[in-house]
This record gives structure tokens, sequence and C-alpha cells, in this order.
């Protein structure tokens, strides 16, 4: 067991409040940064940013699911 686990006490599964609340405030950072503007003029920014939304969302996605797998996390 690490530090950190055993810092924090035993793994508690998230009620089903917790992981709609977390699914509800992912899709409403998804739904913020698809609404922020984009210069049209410049098409190269528009693919980089599309790209970047999406491995941020892939990472936040990541990151959420490691949150809840009660795996400790690596060094």
């Amino acid at each position: 067991m690490s530090t950190a686990t055993a810092s924090c006490g035993t793994y508690r599964r998230p009620s089903m409040l917790e992981s709609a609340a977390a699914g509800i405030g992912t899709s409403l950072v998804s739904w913020a940064e698809r609404r922020r503007y984009i210069p049209p003029a410049d098409l190269a920014m528009q693919r980089a940013a599309l790209t970047r939304r999406q491995e941020l969302g892939n990472l936040r996605q990541d990151a959420m699911g490691a949150a809840h797998s009660g795996l400790e996390p690596r060094p």
C-alpha cells in the first residue's frame, strides 16, 4: 500500500450522485470549450484547437476513469 493510499484510507466507490455530477461537470467543460471563439481567418489554428480539445477530452476521460478505478496512482 502506498503512502498516498494509506493517508487517504480505503477506497470508496463514488455514489450515483457523485458520478452523475462528475459527468455533468465534464460535459459542461466540453460544451464551454466548444463555444469559445476561434478566429475564422486561420484554418490551421482551428484544426490545432480542435485537436487540442479532443486530446484534452481523452485525457479528462482517462483521469476520471483512473480516479474511479480504485487503482493506486503511478509514481
